[in-house]
């Protein structure tokens, strides 16, 4: 007759702590790639009484955001602008307020990805994402404010951060989205002063 072996259901629980350790140390740690924004540089210039904002945006995405824009999720980019005037002993008055929106996607049908600004409606298409994204991280010329609304005198505050959003997709992936990282990300305010 052979002995049988028989396990204690205690010391099974006792050691379970052990074995799950030891499986979280054996899976190799993988760290989550994030969507990141830095905004270089930027500046207003008057241009025909209009102050015309430059702009410059370093945007890294993750290879899984570029897969997912290639599979038909929308990347937004959103350029929040925000004018102030500098006051002493009272908070800051503010002057205006600016989004600047685009939407980046990728069309499988003319294997093109498209690039449309939301505020005017135009579009552009381009064969590669980092030429549709090179188009869109550098600003030229971007009318934000009469010069009439910040007359000479006061300091004014400008400041402008890029927002990233990853979130829509068409209804037939949808569904996806609850399986998916969340690319989506924000930068650091970039803020200077303007004295007319």
């Amino acid at each position: 007759m052979t002995p049988s072996l028989r396990v204690n259901e205690t010391t099974v629980w006792r050691f379970a702590p052990v074995l799950v350790l030891l499986v979280l140390l054996a899976v190799p740690s993988v760290e989550a790639a994030e969507t990141k924004l830095r905004i270089t540089s930027a500046s207003l210039a008057l241009d025909e009484n209009v102050y015309e904002l430059d702009m410059g945006l370093e945007i890294e995405l993750p290879p899984d955001a570029r897969q997912a824009i290639d599979g038909g999720l929308a990347l937004r980019l959103d350029y929040q602008i925000e004018i102030s005037r500098v006051r002493r002993y009272v908070p800051d008055a503010d002057v205006a307020a600016l989004v600047q929106s685009y939407e980046l996607t990728y069309h499988a049908l003319s294997q093109r990805y498209l690039l449309r600004n939301l505020n005017t409606g135009v579009q552009l298409d381009f064969g590669t994402l980092d030429a549709a994204l090179a188009r869109v991280i550098e600003i030229r010329g971007l009318p934000l404010i009469d010069s009439a609304l910040v007359p000479p005198g006061p300091v004014y505050s400008v400041r402008v951060r890029a927002v990233v959003d990853m979130g829509a997709a068409p209804d037939s992936l949808r569904w996806l989205l609850f399986w998916t990282d969340d690319w989506s990300a924000a930068s650091a305010w970039y803020t200077w002063t303007l004295a007319p």
